[in-house]
């Protein structure tokens, strides 16, 4: 059985190796989709993706203070903006967590903010009122109708992408890149920059066939597994990657890969186990060459049939979290992050650190602080980083509420 990661340690960041490849997919003057919405028909090119991803850090760098090293809690269904953010708070310097206990929303996001010391939860507007009790800022993946709202949507549509490239640089090899964490296992599975790139080098592999690879995937993409392979791994081996939703039926999951001509299936057993379901084979299956099922593995009888039905069919299964076993300190470490505030009276934004008071970093902020200080944000501004309306929401005021020491700017 396959592991997700390769061995040994990549010599680059994963953002930086992801970032890389989408470049070399668009080089030849041709752009692809690399993800298509099954549901709306909406696409998102190679290209898009790249921008995209640069255009969120750089908003999530120069504009919202992210450090690298910072914990970012996500947690959204599979979309077009999703593996534009995960991207993005990866290329930005971040760490990606999210919560491997996704039956109950908001006591996920809270245990899960609190034991990573995230600075921010990126969430759905669905999810927004569910993930508020986690006590830090909100960031909307998409657009709301709340104009005081911020979203990662706003980022990507009104950041310079080039700008990005020009600051702070790369995250170090070591460095923590993602955190699945759960409050009930026993074990929480983390990934450095370098395992995560040996996971995405591992799906860059070329296929026998080395021909156009289309891929069905219902498969979160905030999970152990969907975020190394679905999120950035497909990507990057220029997969067209069909984002569909869990097959009800037999019939619906062939019907699936015979209407996209898809060459990959990515999902879990018992969507996977649907393709090979007891009903006559129609033809809708003769595109099909890979299967990969996760997060765990076929029974032996499932296997069996599967292979009986589909001997054509490479099947590889992942299971469990045998990509890498966080250390006992791992989300200590992270325990020490930086939460942005913003303060009525200074009318600009502070970096509180959780072992300090707001007077003590505010006093060294100008001088120590490499998160850009409000007139440092005010110039990026001037010089069109940022467009005009997601420029006001970064800067606007807020009443304090609640907590009486400080607010999310967000």
């Amino acid at each position: 059985m396959e592991e997700l990661h390769a061995p040994g340690k990549a010599a680059v960041d994963a953002a930086g190796l992801v970032l890389s490849r989408l470049s070399g997919h668009t080089a030849a003057g041709t752009d692809a989709a690399a993800f298509v919405d099954a549901a709306t028909g909406g696409s998102l090119t190679f290209s898009a993706l790249r921008r995209g991803a640069l255009s969120l850090a750089s908003g999530l760098r120069l504009g919202l203070g992210l450090r690298r090293g910072d914990a970012v809690l996500v947690m959204s269904r599979n979309s077009l903006l999703l593996p534009q953010i995960l991207l993005g708070v990866l290329a930005a310097g971040g760490v990606v967590v999210v919560a491997a206990d996704p039956d109950n929303a908001e006591v996920a996001a809270a245990t899960a903010a609190a034991a990573t010391g995230a600075v921010m939860v990126v969430a759905d507007p669905e999810a927004a009122a569910k993930v508020a009790g986690a006590g830090v800022p909100l960031l909307l993946t998409s657009r709301s109708p709340d104009p005081r709202a911020l979203s990662a949507e706003e980022l990507i549509d009104g950041g310079d992408p080039t700008a990005f490239l020009q600051q702070q640089p790369a995250p170090a090899p070591t460095d923590l890149a993602f955190l699945a964490y759960s409050s009930t296992a026993s074990r929480t599975v983390a990934m450095t920059h370098a395992d995560l790139a040996g996971a995405v080098a591992a799906a860059c592999l070329p296929p026998p066939d080395d021909g156009r690879r289309v891929c069905l995937s219902s498969l979160p993409m905030c999970s152990v597994h969907g975020l190394p392979l679905v999120a950035l791994g497909l990507p990057a081996a220029g997969v067209t990657t069909v984002l569909v939703a869990p097959p009800s039926d037999a019939r619906a999951a062939r019907e699936a890969v015979a209407a996209h001509g898809a060459t990959d299936v990515v999902a879990a057993p018992e969507a996977a186990a649907a393709l090979a379901g007891a009903m006559p084979l129609d033809g809708n299956l003769s595109s099909l060459r890979r299967v990969v099922v996760a997060p765990t593995a076929f029974t032996s009888e499932v296997r069996m049939e599967f292979r009986r039905r589909l001997p054509w069919v490479d099947l590889t299964e992942l299971s469990g979290t045998e990509i890498m076993e966080a250390p006992d300190h791992a989300a200590a470490e992270l325990g020490g992050g930086l939460m942005l505030t913003q303060t009525e009276a200074a009318g600009g934004i502070v970096q509180q650190n959780n072992s300090q008071s707001a007077e003590q970093m505010s006093a060294t902020n100008e001088a120590a602080s490499p998160v850009p200080p409000l007139k440092k944000i005010q110039k990026i501004i001037s010089g069109h980083i940022f467009s005009r309306s997601t420029t006001s929401k970064i800067l606007r005021k807020h009443p304090v509420t609640g907590n009486t020491q400080a607010v999310s700017k967000l």
